[in-house]
């Protein structure tokens, strides 16, 4: 246990310590006036006051020294490293910090009620000089109770305490538990985990750094294996019939760790009214889609839910919310290209057709019809080898990319741009290379970085190293422009490569989308590829909002967002002075003022959210699903061994590790000091030090000085 000091720059005043040594041997002796009635009969005596050589009060110079060195001490702020090391429960009061699981898997066999009811235990076994306290977690961590000694206000806590519609993350929760035993000034500390121990929020190095001495204390909660449903997914099927648009759901429905085949009911609720309803037979481990006939839908949308009948142990998951909506969805227009099988258009068109759901709505134009009047109501202009653009063409595509919308340009042997094109392009495009397989390549680099490219980051196959090219045009980006590579040939060619262009921006394809330059198309990286391009190029990012889920917080600001979620008519009202009301599926509402910076929403629960004008009357109004993360449902548990052992190590490598402020390695030095508080004591020692020189200063000054007569 090394003595440290927190202010160490404060024992330079123990060289203070010389001043009373200076002051005995200086300071010149003070004569005592004596008064006298008569000098007749003194003889007279000449006084010579001289200063002193010699220390005359050893005692009192050294009190004087001692309470100097020991104010000089007390400011370092010194402290024991280590000292609480071998501490336990036993041997004092104790911090008690109690984390406790509210996660949705939580109500699987009441394990919600018996994990309260483990906590109302440690909360009574506290001491009466022990404090608790009392953190909520799912993949977000509140403190309910921080460092209190009264048990009836932790108790009335557990008793208000309910379960959340998050997943288990595990990391917020222990920081913030280490932060409490941290700040705390008595010997004594216990981390107490009570819940299901899911082993998916659990990374095992969530950087925790106990403080030595913490006794971890898991309890985790039986979760013996059942079947447990689930509604994984609502796919809407739209057509256009008798002038109207019609939605057909087709829900997804799984079974696992079952026994057997089982039989369910599936019911579809449109606008709060069962409409329809389908028995379906479930494998024990497996997926079963089940379709309902399609349902009319209105503008602004319908909020519905497949739900089963009968829940199980998990009865979150066993219902699916979703809204069934009219229009949305990107607006491709594709120009040029062979409609037929095997077309550039044709495989475009069933690339984008696999993502469902109305992400894409996808309009074919023969290469020989013009563009005017073409562009109204679209986010995104594709052109396949289109032969031939005439300067208004070519304006009105420009307008169209500097006002914000995409343009992706896939060469070929045909296709041409105006003189004014490389402007437009960021480039100059080469003419179309002679001879079929004089060039083979593939592709060699792209920019994983670049949102493109991201789904390759977790892409399972060959990507597109299989892919082989037999003829593509030479691109080169002018100097000036902001162009730049996001994909090269293994030549070093672009392949890839991208313009912006006012608000929006350009993609320059140097091959086909078809099988005739190369086999891309045949490879299972075209799908993903193709929907990213027009992704990108649209500006909105639909793939990341439209799956939300309960703790997430909506930026309504965002244009990307507000699109995705069908927002934008709503959202709208915001941007001229208007205020808009979120109703949660509970009736909570949240109110977003015109005035407002940035309008954050923030999901609380799963269910329908409807947001709308606020004030009533006939303004827009839309609807946004949240459901809850089904990973959730996976209850395979931790070792509670692996638990100590893990934030056990990590207090034992913080305490070696000296405690270097803020990262996390073990106690703070400010922590242990803190906790110690030994300039307190110093401080005290000091004042009885001086208390003691000031009673031995007056009786030494009472004695032995010279005394001067006076008649």
């Amino acid at each position: 246990m090394p003595l440290e000091f927190l202010v160490p720059a404060f024992l330079a005043g123990v060289a203070a310590v010389v001043i009373p040594v200076v002051l005995h041997l200086t300071r010149k002796q003070r004569a005592r006036v004596v008064d006298f009635p008569s000098l007749l009969f003194l003889e007279q005596v000449p006084f010579q006051e001289e200063s002193r050589r010699r220390i005359q009060h050893w005692f009192l110079l050294l009190l004087r020294a001692l309470a100097v060195a020991l104010l000089a001490v007390a400011f370092a702020r010194p402290f024991f490293r280590g000292a609480a090391e071998g501490i336990t429960p036993a041997s004092g009061p104790r911090e008690v910090v109690l984390l406790l699981d509210r996660s949705w898997s939580m109500e699987y066999q009441g394990n919600w009620e018996k994990a309260k009811e483990e906590a109302r235990k440690v909360v009574q076994g506290l001491g009466p000089l022990d404090r608790g306290s009392l953190i909520l977690f799912a993949r977000e961590a509140v403190v309910a109770v921080r460092s209190s000694a009264d048990r009836n206000q932790l108790l009335a806590a557990l008793d208000e305490a309910d379960l959340s519609a998050e997943g288990t993350v595990y990391g917020p929760a222990l920081k913030l538990a280490q932060s409490i035993l941290e700040d705390s000034d008595l010997g004594g500390r216990e981390l107490v985990l009570i819940g299901d121990l899911q082993r998916r929020g659990w990374r095992g190095d969530e950087g925790i750094r106990l403080p030595a001495g913490t006794v971890v204390q898991p309890v985790p909660l039986a979760t013996p294996p059942s079947a447990n449903r689930a509604v994984a997914d609502v796919q809407l099927i739209r057509t256009e019939a008798d002038g109207g648009i019609r939605a057909a759901p087709v829900a997804r429905i799984t079974r696992v760790r079952g026994e057997g085949e089982e039989s369910a009911v599936a019911v579809l609720e449109v606008d709060g009214k069962e409409v329809q309803r389908r028995t379906v037979n479930l494998p024990a481990e497996g997926a079963v889609a089940v379709s309902f006939e399609p349902v009319p839908v209105r503008e602004g949308g319908l909020p519905g839910v497949v739900r089963l009948l009968a829940p199980d142990g998990l009865p979150t998951d066993d219902r699916r919310f979703f809204v069934l909506k009219s229009g949305g969805g990107v607006g491709v227009l594709v120009v040029g290209g062979a409609e037929g099988r095997g077309g550039s258009a044709f495989f475009l068109r069933e690339a984008l057709a696999v993502a469902g759901g109305g992400v894409f709505r996808v309009t074919l134009r023969p290469g020989h019809l013009s563009l005017a009047g073409a562009l109204e109501g679209v986010d995104v202009v594709v052109l396949l080898d289109r032969p031939v653009l005439d300067a208004a063409e070519a304006a009105a595509l420009r307008s169209f990319v500097e006002a914000g919308g995409g343009l992706l340009v896939a060469t070929g042997e045909d296709f041409r741009w105006p003189e004014t094109g490389e402007e437009v392009l960021g480039g100059r495009l080469a003419a179309p290379p002679e001879g079929r397989g004089a060039s083979e390549t593939r592709v060699g680099h792209v920019e994983t970085a670049h949102p493109v490219f991201g789904f390759l980051r977790g892409f399972r196959g060959p990507g597109f190293s299989q892919a082989l090219f037999l003829r593509r045009r030479e691109f080169a980006p002018a100097a000036r422009s902001g162009a730049q590579v996001l994909a090269r040939y293994e030549d070093g060619l672009p392949a890839l490569a991208e313009n912006p262009l006012g608000k929006g921006r350009v993609l320059i394809w140097t091959s086909t989308l078809d099988t005739f330059w190369n086999d891309l198309a045949r490879q299972v990286v075209y799908v993903p590829f193709v929907q990213e391009l027009i992704r990108y190029a649209s500006g909105l990012a639909l793939g990341e909002n439209l799956a939300l889920e309960p703790g997430q917080v909506v930026d309504l600001g965002d244009r990307a967002v507000s699109f995705s979620l069908g927002l934008e008519e709503v959202v709208r009202g915001l941007l001229e002075g208007k205020s808009l009301v979120v109703v949660g599926p509970s009736g909570e509402t949240q109110r977003l003022d015109g005035g407002d910076a940035r309008p954050f929403v923030r999901l609380g629960r799963e269910g329908i959210y409807q947001v709308r004008t606020a004030g009533g009357g006939g303004g827009p109004r839309a609807y946004v699903a949240v459901n809850v993360d089904l990973g959730e449902a996976e209850l395979t548990p931790l070792d509670p061994a692996e638990v100590v052992a893990v934030l056990s190590a990590q207090a034992d490598e913080g305490d070696r590790a000296g405690g270097g402020g803020g990262g996390g390695a073990g106690p703070r030095p400010a922590t242990e000091e803190k906790r110690q508080s030994l300039w307190r004591y110093l401080l005290l020692a000091a004042a009885l030090v001086l208390g003691v020189e000031t009673v031995v200063a007056g009786r030494v000054s009472g004695f032995g000085g010279r005394r001067t007569l006076h008649a």
